[in-house]
């Protein structure tokens, strides 16, 4: 797979230090590597590793390496791409609300008649007058007035 060099790897009382392995599986917080071509381990060592380690990705000196692209990486970018469209489409959706707000917005006095003429929320008629700058009636001392304009 990778070749990458290991900053540190401590097995009971033995430490070895900056050595290359090559990487083998990653796993949330640690990867598995080769050991086999490493020359930092003895003949024994090696056997009795099983010429495989488990290390922690912070000991792993090639970040890109450890965090590599995977099949997981790229069914989130499919995710991503999908929720972008959605989202382009209600950004459209609150466009079109956002002409009606206006309107009823210049004719109510308060920020509960304009939902109620618009047929929605008072949170999604906040949201959508924020997202295009729209001057709502607005709560002040308990009592909703229509905000200077």
């Amino acid at each position: 797979m990778t070749q990458v060099t290991v900053r540190l790897y401590k097995q009971g009382d033995k430490v070895w230090r900056d050595f290359k392995a090559e990487l083998i599986k990653r796993y949330e917080s640690s990867v598995m590597v080769d050991i086999s071509e490493s020359e930092a381990f003895s003949k024994l060592e090696k056997q009795e590793f099983n010429n495989l380690i488990v290390v922690k990705k912070k000991s792993i000196l090639e970040k890109r390496a450890v965090s590599g692209v995977d099949d997981s990486d790229t069914l989130k970018t499919s995710v991503n791409n999908g929720l972008t469209k959605i989202s382009k489409k209600r950004k459209e959706a609150r466009a079109k609300y956002a002409r009606g707000i206006e309107e009823a917005a210049s004719q109510c006095d308060t920020l509960i008649d304009v939902a109620k003429r618009i047929g929605k929320s008072t949170t999604f008629v906040k949201r959508v007058a924020s997202e295009f700058d729209i001057k709502l009636p607005r709560r002040n001392n308990g009592h909703e007035e229509i905000a200077s304009r």
